[in-house]
């Protein structure tokens, strides 16, 4: 599941930058599922790491617990009764490649907020780009908060 997860917030532009076609041994076949691309050991690699640091059931739990959360629920929706309260200056950032959450959503926050501003994160990692482009991500928060 990690790895079909992983696969799907990343783009394949991305992958392609830091894997390429490249085996992690020359020696074994180079087609097939027993062909040891380096990034299916990568993938593999990961889901023994989260398989270690999670417990399935509250991860499961967890899950729901995101998905099903919603700030407007009981309150007449989230742009006009929740966003538009509130006041306070926002930096929202979004990433250009993000699958997971695609740019129209940080777009429909920054347009249910009176002073909210977008500021975008351009990255080929797609969702981990908040993870490894930590220059832009840098700057945009120096520029909002200086």
């Amino acid at each position: 599941a990690r790895q079909v997860a992983m696969v799907s917030y990343r783009t394949p532009l991305g992958y392609h930058k830091k894997f390429g076609r490249a085996l992690t041994d020359e020696s074994g076949p180079s087609y097939g599922s027993k062909a040891p691309w380096q990034v299916k050991s990568y993938l593999e690699y990961q889901g023994r790491k989260f398989l270690d640091r999670f417990d399935p059931v509250t991860y499961v739990k967890l899950t729901e617990q995101m998905d099903s959360h919603d700030i407007g629920r009981g309150r007449g929706g989230l742009a006009d009764n929740v966003l538009a309260h509130v006041e306070i200056p926002v930096c929202v950032l979004g990433i250009d490649s993000d699958v997971l959450y695609p740019l129209r959503e940080q777009e429909e926050l920054v347009r249910g907020m009176p002073n909210a501003e977008l500021k975008i994160i351009h990255s080929d990692a797609g969702h981990d780009g908040f993870l490894l482009e930590q220059d832009q991500v840098a700057a945009h928060i120096k520029s909002f908060l200086y």
